[in-house]
C-alpha cells in the first residue's frame, strides 16, 4: 500500500541539444559553422555547374564540399552526385568530344560508315556522362543528331555504291539504258549521303545541333582554400539551470489577437 506521505519525484533526462531555461540555444562552434557555410556554398556551385553541363567544374566544387562537410561532421547535407561520379562524367564528356572530332574528320572525308560508328560511340558516352552527373542536364542532344544523320549518310552511300555497281554491270553487258537509270540513281543517292553527312559532321557550320545540349565551359570554380585541419569541437556540457521557474498566475487575456497578414516575400 503506497504511503500517502511519500513524495513523488519526476526523473528528468539531460538533452545536450535542448535550449536552456533562459531561452537561448547552445552556440555552434565557430570552426564548425565556417565549415558548414563553405560546404553549402560549394555544394550550390557544384549543382549549378552540373546543371550547365560543366561536369569538370562540378567535380572540383563537389570535392571541396565533401571535405568541408566532413569537417563539419554532417555529410548528409550533400545532395546529388558525389565527386567520384562527377569526375567520371567529366572524363566521359572528354572522351565523347574526342569521338565527335573523329566523326567530323571521317564525315569530311566522305567515310560515312566510320563517321556513323564514331557518332554512335560519342552519343552513348555522352548519355553515360549525363547519368553519372545525376541527369540534371542532357548534353547528348547534338550527339544524337550527329549519329542519326551519319547513319542516313552511310545508308545512302551504301545504296549509291550498289546502284553504281549495277550500272557498271549493265554497261558491261551493253544495256546502256539500264546502265543510265542506275547511274542516275547512284548519283542521287550519293548526293543525299553527302547532305546527311554534312548535317551530322561535328564542327561543320551547317551541321544540325541541339541548343539544349550546349555545354558551359566558363563556369567559375569556387577555389577558396579548404582548411583541412580538424575543427575544434566544444563538447563541454552546458550549465543547466534547474531552479524552478516562476509561475505567472495572472489572468490570461484570451481575446483574439490581431493578425498582421501583410507578409512580404523574401
Amino acid at each position: 500500500m503506497p504511503d500517502d506521505n511519500a513524495t513523488d519525484y519526476e526523473v528528468g533526462s539531460y538533452d545536450p541539444d535542448a535550449t536552456t531555461t533562459d531561452g537561448t540555444a547552445d552556440a555552434v562552434d565557430p570552426d564548425t559553422q565556417s565549415a558548414i557555410d563553405s560546404a553549402t556554398a560549394d555544394q550550390q556551385s557544384a549543382t549549378a555547374a552540373a546543371a550547365s553541363g560543366d561536369y569538370a567544374t562540378a567535380a572540383q566544387d563537389e570535392q571541396q564540399a565533401e571535405t568541408e562537410a566532413g569537417q563539419a561532421g554532417d555529410t548528409d547535407m550533400l545532395t546529388g552526385s558525389n565527386s567520384t561520379q562527377l569526375g567520371a562524367a567529366a572524363d566521359e564528356q572528354a572522351t565523347a568530344t574526342q569521338d565527335q572530332q573523329a566523326e567530323g574528320q571521317a564525315a569530311a572525308s566522305g567515310d560515312y560508315a566510320t563517321a556513323e560508328n564514331d557518332a554512335t560511340q560519342a552519343y552513348q558516352t555522352t548519355e553515360s556522362a549525363d547519368d553519372n552527373a545525376g541527369g540534371a542536364d542532357s548534353t547528348s542532344g547534338t550527339a544524337y543528331d550527329e549519329q542519326q544523320n551519319e547513319s542516313w549518310a552511310n545508308w545512302d552511300q551504301q545504296t549509291a555504291d550498289q546502284d553504281s555497281a549495277t550500272a557498271q554491270s549493265y554497261a558491261d553487258s551493253g544495256d546502256s539504258n539500264a546502265a543510265g537509270v542506275y547511274s542516275a540513281a547512284a548519283d542521287n543517292e550519293q548526293a543525299n549521303a553527302d547532305t546527311y553527312g554534312e548535317q551530322g559532321e561535328y564542327g561543320d557550320p551547317l551541321a544540325e545541333t541541339d541548343p539544349s545540349s550546349a555545354v558551359a565551359t566558363d563556369t567559375p570554380v569556387d577555389d577558396a582554400p579548404v582548411d583541412d585541419s580538424t575543427a575544434t569541437v566544444d563538447d563541454t556540457a552546458p550549465e543547466v539551470d534547474d531552479t524552478a521557474p516562476a509561475v505567472d498566475d495572472t489572468a490570461v487575456d484570451d481575446s483574439a489577437a490581431t493578425v498582421d497578414d501583410d507578409s512580404s516575400s523574401a
